[in-house]
C-alpha cells in the first residue's frame, strides 16, 4: 500500500514540476537580418525558422530556434546568393540557438546559450521579452547585433568589390509559440 501511494505522490509531483512546451507558428512569426552597404541599408526577411521553448510555472526554462539559411530573401535573387555563399550555405544550411541558462525579470530575460551560424559556435546573451496570452500561449520578441566577423563569415561583396556589406547585422525577431 506505501508504494502505491509513494508512486501516485511521485507521478503527481512530477505532472505539476514539469514544463510547458511551446512551439512556433511560421504564419504568425516573423524574423529580419538587416545590415548596412555601401550602397544602401539593407534587410532580408528569414521565411523558414522554428522556434521552441519550455516554461516551468511562470518561468521561462529553455528556448532553441532553427532557421533555414536558404530562406533568407531580400527581393533580390544576386544579393541572396551572395547571403547564401557567405554563410556557407552549401555546408552549413541552419543557423541554430539553444539556451544553456534562462534568467527571467519579470516578461524581460537574458537567454545565455549557443548561437551557430555558418559552423561557428558562439556563446551569446540575447536579450528577449515573453509576454503569455490568451489560452496558455505566448509572444517572444527580441533582437541581437553582432559582426559577421566573429563568426568568420567575410561580409558579402558585389560588383567586384565596389559593393560591401557591413560588418555588423542585427537579427530581430517576434515569434508566436502556442502549447
Amino acid at each position: 500500500m506505501k508504494s502505491a501511494t509513494l508512486v501516485l505522490i511521485f507521478t503527481y509531483c512530477s505532472f505539476q514540476i514539469s514544463a510547458q512546451t511551446f512551439s512556433s507558428r511560421q504564419s504568425e512569426s516573423t524574423m529580419t537580418i538587416a545590415g548596412t552597404s555601401t550602397l544602401h541599408d539593407w534587410e532580408s526577411q528569414v521565411t523558414v525558422f522554428k522556434a521552441a521553448c519550455a516554461f516551468s510555472g511562470d518561468k521561462l526554462e529553455k528556448a532553441s530556434l532553427v532557421a533555414t539559411v536558404e530562406s533568407i530573401k531580400s527581393g533580390t535573387a544576386s544579393m541572396d546568393d551572395n547571403t547564401y555563399e557567405a554563410l556557407k550555405e552549401d555546408k552549413f544550411p541552419e543557423i541554430t540557438f539553444e539556451s544553456t541558462e534562462i534568467k527571467m525579470d519579470g516578461n524581460k530575460a537574458t537567454a545565455r546559450g549557443t548561437l551557430t551560424i555558418a559552423g561557428q559556435s558562439k556563446i551569446i546573451t540575447l536579450p528577449i521579452s515573453a509576454e503569455k496570452w490568451s489560452g496558455n500561449n505566448l509572444t517572444v520578441t527580441g533582437n541581437y547585433t553582432f559582426k559577421m566577423s566573429s563568426f568568420g563569415i567575410d561580409p558579402p561583396r558585389a560588383m567586384l568589390g565596389t559593393i560591401r556589406t557591413g560588418d555588423e547585422v542585427t537579427i530581430k525577431f517576434k515569434i508566436n509559440l502556442y502549447n
